[in-house]
């Protein structure tokens, strides 16, 4: 990597760790409104009647049975929560590698 590059590189990752941070909000909330998701079709599939084990685990496998894309979708929103995070965490090292190598760069003039 030449000085200029570095020194582009440098100017531009703040602005691209704002975006991966935008990314991580946005997928939490999605992880945020597929729980909900969740919660509401859980409560109406009780209020239809449709939940009527006579014990909490048949009750638990009867939502989990009914309720299989929801869960999915949580899964989902979590695993890209997940690869927001990892590529928000790979920016920041890749400012502080930067950073330190226009430290030594510094020193060396």
């Amino acid at each position: 990597m030449t000085k200029i590059e570095l020194i582009e590189k440098l100017s531009t990752l703040p602005d691209e760790i704002y975006l991966a941070e935008i990314a991580i909000f946005e997928t939490q909330n999605k992880v945020t409104v597929a729980r909900e998701q969740l919660g509401i079709k859980e409560a109406n599939l009780y209020d239809q009647g449709l939940i009527d084990g006579k014990n909490a685990e048949i009750r638990n496998a009867q939502l989990k049975q009914m309720t299989t894309p929801e869960r999915n979708d949580i899964a989902i929103a979590e695993n890209q929560v997940n690869l927001a995070r990892i590529n928000f965490n790979q920016l920041q090292n890749t400012l502080l590698a930067c950073r330190a190598i226009a430290g030594m760069l510094k020193g060396a003039e």
